[in-house]
């Protein structure tokens, strides 16, 4: 019987070796199908890969993202640097100071615009001009007298009145515009009245081109103080000023500190007198006038316009205000008859003050400003620092676009005028010697 012998199987080092071998065959055609599909044999139809976008997935837990808030305070500041940087120093000078018509022209009695407010303007930049009822004849010459004098200046100006209602009101008695009771009866008639007069009395003012009102009064008396009481006060003060400067007229609230019982301590004074203020600045009032009252128990020297213990102590570090500073009228009596415009100007200066209103010789003022820069009483960025914030201010108001520049005019409409209306103009308005 034939006998068969059983073959061997593979040993495990032949399986090994044929296993590698395949995947080795496996990796070698997986690779070249790779290199063909990517790479291709053709390098010139080669378009470069961009690298995959990553969605991004929302996730519950997050709040929203709220666009950043502006702060236009901060951009009303740095575009008047910018401004300010153009400047010459005779136009900063000149933007310290609001005068009369007639102080800047040299007339009995300014009711019209002409080449001589034209050149009066090109010589004098002044910060502003302040109008009273000996320049209003009718709400046609009143419009055409502030066009054309805002059409003459390079940098556009405050147009100031002081229209408080009451007896004191000179746009509504000359122009026949609103007329309203004196604001000490607001105080039966609760705030929604203020501000709806103050309101109504801002669009009055703007269609003949005010942007400025001297007022309102923060003071406990007289017949335009809201109230003897400063807690009752305070309150309708201000609506007075959301009403006036939510309708494009900046409030200048009158007379800082106050003029009743100056020998009252710091304290004393914040927590009775000086409480409409304080409700002012906290409704960002443009300006505050700074009075002439002795306050004896703070600073017996100096009117308060002149201190540093009322405007930089008590009116700044305080009450927290980084406002336009304004003096009192400075043509008065009192004033000219006490202090020298040196005296004034270094002193004002130096407390604070920014704004120079109604100087009693504009000429004398500008000198008087120039000697104390040269001689050291005054530094040049004080002068630098009053004239950011009142251009800051022209800014916050619209009085100067977003795009004007110091080194060349704004863009202003000038008002053409015959030469029978220069000629009228020269005879109807006698220079004073």
């Amino acid at each position: 019987m034939a006998q068969y012998r059983h073959a061997k199987g593979p040993s495990p080092l032949q399986i090994f070796i044929v296993v590698l071998v395949v995947l080795l065959s496996i990796g070698v055609i997986a690779g070249a199908a790779f290199a063909v599909y990517h790479f291709g044999f053709d390098k010139e139809e080669e378009v470069p890969t961009q690298a995959p976008v990553v969605p991004t997935i929302a996730t519950f837990d997050e709040a929203p993202t709220e666009p950043a808030t502006e702060d236009l305070d901060a951009k009303y500041e740095q575009l008047a640097k910018t401004y300010v940087s153009n400047m010459s120093d005779d136009e900063k000078i000149y933007q310290l100071l609001i005068t009369t018509p007639e102080s800047l022209t040299g007339v009995d009695a300014a009711t019209m615009a002409g080449d001589a407010t034209k050149a009066a303007i090109e010589a004098k930049p002044v910060a502003g001009i302040v109008y009273d009822t000996i320049n209003f004849e009718d709400s046609a010459q009143t419009t055409e007298l502030i066009k054309t004098t805002q059409s003459f200046a390079k940098t556009s100006m405050f147009i100031a009145v002081a229209e408080e209602g009451g007896e004191n009101s000179p746009v509504a008695s000359k122009l026949g515009t609103t007329v309203f009771e004196a604001t000490s009866t607001y105080v039966s008639q609760g705030e929604q009245k203020s501000f709806d007069n103050a309101t109504q009395m801002a669009k009055d003012l703007t269609k003949f081109g005010f942007n400025l009102n001297l007022a309102p009064i923060a003071n406990l008396e007289g017949d335009n103080a809201y109230s003897t009481d400063a807690a009752m006060a305070s309150p309708l003060v201000a609506q007075g000023i959301k009403g006036l400067q939510e309708n494009g007229v900046i409030s200048a609230l009158k007379t800082f500190p106050v003029k009743t019982d100056t020998d009252k301590s710091v304290d004393d004074l914040k927590a009775s007198e000086l409480l409409p203020f304080t409700a002012g600045i906290a409704n960002n009032c443009g300006i505050i006038v700074a009075g002439d009252a002795v306050l004896s128990s703070i600073d017996a020297d100096n009117p308060a316009f002149m201190s540093k213990n009322v405007i930089a102590e008590i009116l700044v570090k305080e009450l927290k205000y980084n406002g336009v500073v304004m003096t009192s009228d400075l043509s008065t009596d009192y004033i000219t008859g006490n202090f020298t415009t040196d005296q004034i100007v270094e002193n004002a200066l130096n407390a604070g003050v920014n704004l120079f209103f109604k100087p009693s010789d504009l000429d004398a003022y500008v000198e008087a400003i120039k000697n104390a820069v040269a001689n050291g009483k005054v530094t040049q960025q004080q002068i630098d620092d009053s004239v950011t914030k009142i251009i800051a201010l022209k800014y916050k108001y619209g009085i100067l676009s977003e795009t004007a520049n110091a080194s060349a005019p704004t863009a202003t409409e000038v008002a053409t005028e015959t030469s029978t209306e220069i000629a009228t103009e020269a005879a109807t308005q006698t220079a004073t010697q």
